[in-house]
């Protein structure tokens, strides 16, 4: 029989050669360095062997299972995203309550607003916003000038503007 190191001493001794060889096996580093420390798990986690003639054989034979089982692993998931990327999307499909409340406070206090407009500001606002109308054709419809439509359209706009902010 002959004398059989520790996990310390192994460690000390064959460390660095298991990590470069996961390191060229792998194209990240900080993942061979986690398999080789994986690698001391596993042989910490065995009930001490007396017969162990090679434990630089021993311990690189345990290096290659992890490689084997990390490939088999990549192979069957799907690839992952990196968490940075702008299409990875982790909002609930489902609306938010407080948004939702938010929205309809918003709503309320639109619909208050163009309510509290002259019927001609309210009426041109619709027709240039929704409608996507020119001031010309706005002016034409109402019977007024194309400044007098400009007019009519930035004071509805000035009077919501200072509802929502009051209301707000």
């Amino acid at each position: 029989m002959t004398d059989h190191p520790d996990l310390d001493t192994l460690f000390r001794r064959h460390a660095g050669d298991l990590a470069g060889y996961l390191k060229r096996q792998l194209p990240c580093p900080h993942l061979a360095e986690d398999l080789c420390q994986d690698v001391f798990l596993r042989v910490g986690q065995q009930p001490p062997c007396e017969a162990l003639e090679q434990p630089r054989a021993y311990l690189f034979r345990i290096a290659r299972n992890l490689l084997i089982d990390h490939q088999r692993r990549r192979r069957t998931r799907p690839a992952g995203q990196p968490l940075d990327d702008p299409e990875l999307c982790l909002a609930c499909p489902r609306a938010c309550p407080e948004r939702d409340a938010d929205r309809a406070l918003c709503r309320r206090a639109l619909d208050a607003a163009l309510a509290g407009l002259p019927p001609r500001q309210r009426q041109a606002l619709t027709w240039h916003r929704l409608e996507g109308l020119t001031q010309a054709e706005i002016g034409r419809r109402l019977g007024v000038s194309e400044r007098m439509a400009g007019r009519y359209v930035a004071q509805a706009i000035a009077h919501c503007r200072d509802r929502l902010q009051a209301a707000a």
